[in-house]
């Protein structure tokens, strides 16, 4: 498997409904913090941005996806950010993928997706900081940890 049918997995994980920027790469990170063994070589590299944990990868590589008809990505109602989510092709792709994952992988997966988009933005970077200082290093974040 390579990164991208780990990225795919990770958008599937919520079913056809939609990711934040934030929420999509925190997801990612986290499963590479917590599964790093489990993944390939050539896994997301993330370092300390404006907000944390952050690889320009992720949407390089989401995009192709979205080529692929895999996910669907467009533009928030408010016109502020994109949204990323899977199509049903993408879902049903994901599911041929996650038969080749181990199981704990995929519940690491699904636990840090439900995690990421049932928080706020400000609840997200919050609990990334508290976890990860490291990655507050080069953060404009200004609400309080």
């Amino acid at each position: 498997m390579n990164r991208k049918d780990w990225l795919l997995l990770v958008i599937a994980a919520a079913d056809g409904q939609e990711f934040t920027p934030a929420q999509l790469q925190k997801s990612v990170f986290l499963l590479g913090e917590e599964r790093r063994e489990a993944l390939d070589e050539d896994f997301y590299e993330f370092e300390p941005y404006h907000f944390g944990p952050f690889c320009l990868d992720v949407y390089r590589d989401a995009e192709i996806l979205e080529s692929q008809g895999l996910i669907a990505i467009h533009i928030n109602r408010t016109g502020r950010w994109q949204e990323y989510r899977a199509t049903t092709e993408g879902l049903a792709r994901a599911a041929v993928i996650r038969e080749r994952a181990e199981e704990e992988t995929i519940r690491v997966i699904q636990d840090k997706v439900d995690w990421a988009r049932g928080l706020s933005f400000q609840e997200l970077i919050k609990n990334i900081y508290r976890q990860y200082p490291r990655f507050r290093a080069n953060s404009v974040f200004s609400g309080s940890i």
